[in-house]
């Protein structure tokens, strides 16, 4: 059986994308990057409950509020959600490897968001070696609802959700690797991720 590491959110479309998974024949874990520090433990609780209504083996919880904000402070705004998606993929490719799963997958959505184009996710891909599976790439947000109603996460999953409280207005649309290892240069990524790491929560839903 495969093994695919979710990255989910306290939002409508990660736990979609994760039953789609588990109904494909994937064992799957999930990972959580909450900003407690920044926002509260809503998104934790939320992501404990919807991983336990998708059928998620194992939860890890990664706060990630001290390295979001040192991104904020240090980069190129505008670059904000390509670079902080890169430093998810990368953290969640160690825990996948350290727990032997072969893919990770997310709940991106082709063009919902301005930061979620072709460009930009070709861009976030290129920061990890593992395959990343998007199972609702090219759907509407109407259809991806929908199918939250069925699986029964939708109202769990309404609410608050703060996952950009120090994201630009308007970020960058189409980005380039050149310009994002420029910007990488500017924070000790390694050390961000070791940080992170460091505060590691498994819990088992």
């Amino acid at each position: 059986m495969p093994k695919g590491l979710l990255l989910i959110s306290g939002g409508i479309d990660s736990p979609v994308a994760g039953k789609m998974a588990v109904q494909n024949g994937t064992e799957l874990l999930a990972v959580h990057f909450p900003t407690e520090k920044i926002t509260g433990k809503e998104s934790i609780q939320k992501c404990f409950l919807l991983s336990k209504k998708i059928g998620v083996k194992k939860l890890f919880v990664c706060d990630l509020s001290g390295q979001f904000g040192e991104i904020s402070k240090k980069c190129d705004h505008k670059k904000y959600f390509v670079l902080t998606k890169r430093l998810m993929l990368r953290i969640a490719q160690k825990i996948a490897k350290e727990n032997k799963a072969d893919f990770l997958v997310t709940g991106e959505n082709l063009g919902q968001v301005s930061s979620q184009t072709l460009s930009n996710l070709a861009v976030i891909d290129k920061a990890v070696e593992m395959p990343v599976i998007r199972p609702l790439l090219c759907l509407e947000k109407v259809q991806i609802v929908e199918l939250a109603r069925k699986i029964g996460t939708l109202e769990a999953s309404l609410g608050k959700e703060i996952c950009d409280a120090l994201g630009p207005k308007h970020p960058a649309t189409k980005t380039e690797i050149p310009d994002i290892l420029k910007e990488e240069k500017k924070i000790e990524m390694e050390k961000l991720i070791a940080g992170a790491l460091e505060g590691l929560q498994v819990h088992h839903p």
